[in-house]
């Protein structure tokens, strides 16, 4: 099928997108074909830009793509992201930078494109050979995403390299050439000078099976996800953790099948099948064990909590002291990037519904509290007898704010009110929690 085909297609279903785009020949030809149709197919079209800073022509590249977009009259945001520091999976790292830039970036109803073609699905699936992937990784790139109500489509991904350079050169394009393309340093570099031109003379055919074998792949993990979806509802417990108890009834495969599916609803990098035995292991060893650690990684750690498996966010730990919250601004940021407080006049909404403070009262935020406190319409009872009676486990004890008025504990947002905090028809504001991730 045609570029100009493909893209026709998508805007009979589609009208509004986001282009993500680099300046390079794959993502110029997405542009400038899809900017035909505003007028005939009557879409709306938005682009962005991630300048890395990777190198000194980073700046020349960005002022190109302005360049482009001001001639098209497309709209054009421009993004900035810091890589120098970098050594490692540089990458991976600048991907998932750039991923999340994008999605940030996105309107409601409107649809992320990127021009991944069928070369990038081919040294995809070998660089999942190379690190030794499942199904998952053999089913290479999606063409369609579907995240948090959010939608990623890859038009091109059906369409080979070398139509795409005839396209661009027919239409007379200007393109950026990245000299870091030819840098056989990076794997997927070496896999696309050296590799793959020496298989397709060999095998000219070799794209289409490649693409034939990753619709293999798809279809059977999307099979595989059907027949195991019932099970895996059932493992699913409070905050996405895993019932164990279902868990010891499957066999092996299955376990790591489903451990996968879980890492991967809770947004985490998928394990190797090394690691995936290993925090079996440890879950076997630590199974009658409570609130313990089963394996820790950078960003995240994995605890065992009454038979129950969950996955817990790395976040630093936060002293005991008093961080003063001025009246004057409605929002308050809470340490380590938590998240942040607000207050609004809603009197309807009545969870968080606590007295205005007095003229001579103080407000402040503390964690990890030990000492007894008040709970509306209660008796003084223990911080460890409410966390456990608003099921807040153990590790968001230590990152759960409660607000204080001098030395009267007034609330904790989305969980209680105090009977110092009760309104009383006094004066009145919700003060309400926005968490990030955690």
């Amino acid at each position: 099928m045609s570029i100009e085909k493909n893209l026709d297609l998508l805007t009979n279903k589609y009208k509004n997108f986001l282009i993500g785009f680099s300046g390079g020949l794959d993502s110029t030809v997405l542009l400038y074909e899809l900017n035909k149709l505003t007028k005939k197919k009557k879409i709306h079209i938005r682009a962005i830009h991630v300048n890395h800073n990777i190198n000194y022509v980073s700046k020349k590249w960005e002022k190109h793509c302005k360049k482009i977009c001001k001639k098209l009259k497309i709209n054009l945001i421009i993004k900035k992201i810091n890589l120098r520091n970098i050594k490692h999976n540089i990458e991976h790292k600048s991907r998932k930078k750039r991923y999340y830039l994008f999605k940030k970036s996105l309107l409601k109803n409107e649809i992320l494109l990127t021009a991944h073609h069928k070369n990038d699905q081919c040294e995809s699936i070998l660089l999942s050979i190379k690190r030794g992937s499942g199904l998952t990784g053999l089913s290479g790139i999606q063409k369609y995403i579907k995240i948090n109500n959010q939608i990623i489509i890859r038009p091109l991904l059906n369409i080979n390299k070398n139509k795409i350079i005839k396209y661009a050169k027919i239409n007379k394009l200007i393109w950026i050439n990245d000299i870091s393309n030819f840098n056989n340093n990076y794997d997927r570099n070496f896999l696309r000078l050296l590799i793959i031109p020496k298989i397709l003379k060999k095998w000219p055919f070799f794209l289409n099976n490649i693409i034939r074998c990753s619709n293999i792949c798809q279809k059977q993990e999307n099979l595989l996800n059907k027949l195991l979806n019932k099970k895996f509802k059932k493992i699913i417990s409070y905050k996405k953790s895993i019932n164990l108890k279902y868990l010891f009834n499957s066999d092996k495969e299955e376990i790591f099948f489903l451990i996968r599916k879980w890492l991967k609803i809770n947004n985490k990098k998928m394990l190797s099948k090394k690691l995936t035995i290993l925090l079996w292991n440890n879950i076997l060893k630590l199974k009658n064990k409570n609130n313990k650690q089963i394996l820790n990684f950078k960003n995240f750690s994995i605890y065992i909590y009454k038979k129950l498996i969950y996955i817990v966010n790395t976040i630093k730990k936060i002293k005991n002291k008093k961080i003063i919250w001025n009246i004057n601004k409605k929002t308050f940021n809470l340490p380590n990037n938590i998240g942040y407080l607000y207050t609004t006049t809603n009197s309807k909404n009545k969870q968080n519904l606590v007295r205005k403070p007095y003229k001579y009262e103080n407000i402040y935020v503390k964690f990890n509290i030990k000492n007894n406190i008040k709970i509306l319409l209660n008796k003084k009872i223990t911080m460890k007898k409410i966390w456990q009676k608003y099921k807040v486990l153990p590790w968001e004890r230590k990152i759960t704010p409660i607000i204080f008025y001098n030395k009267k504990a007034i609330l904790s947002p989305n969980l209680f009110i105090t009977k110092d905090g009760n309104p009383n028809n006094l004066p009145s504001w919700n003060i309400n929690i926005k968490k990030f991730n955690h």
